[in-house]
């Protein structure tokens, strides 16, 4: 059974069950709270319900951006920063977006992101820059451009930049 820090997930056909460990409940409620809030954008699962700790969603199949070759990662970046800078429009700070590794997946019908129980409400989230930092390494010099970003959250130039080094 898939387990990070807080919880523990157990995958069972289209459903995911997401048990957060005792003395997170109040991350079960915010999470179940953002998924709902996102439920149109088509960005996370689909939320089905919340008994206490236990979050019962959508299951997400496809590739995890630490499954990724980089090639793959240098093809997708532009789906996830147009996701990331959605999530940026809504105020939600998703944290977490420096280290995309198993939270960020690829899947046919495009990009999704995953837990939010340290998501947060925040005027000038940072989802953004947080994942252009950790692209810099697919893409030489993007973080110049992240900080731009964050004065004028203009996407154009970061997805001007990615096309010319493909």
């Amino acid at each position: 059974m898939p387990h990070g820090k807080h919880s523990r997930v157990l995958l069972a056909g289209p459903l995911a069950f997401k048990l957060l460990n005792p003395g997170f409940r109040a991350n079960a409620r915010k999470e179940a709270r953002f998924l709902r809030q996102l439920r149109s954008t088509g960005m996370a699962p689909r939320f089905y319900f919340r008994l206490g700790r236990l979050l019962v969603m959508e299951r997400i199949q496809g590739t995890p951006v630490r499954n990724m070759t980089p090639d793959q990662v240098r093809q997708t970046a532009p789906l996830f920063l147009k996701v990331l800078h959605q999530l940026d429009g809504l105020g939600i700070q998703k944290e977490e977006a420096h280290r995309p590794d198993k939270h960020f997946i690829h899947t046919p019908q495009g990009v999704r992101l995953l837990d939010f129980e340290r998501a947060r409400k925040n005027e000038r989230p940072s989802n953004v820059t947080q994942f252009v930092n950790f692209l810099d390494r697919y893409f030489p010099g993007i973080r110049k451009l992240g900080h731009a970003y964050k004065s004028s959250y203009d996407l154009k130039p970061l997805l001007e930049f990615i096309r010319a080094k493909k």
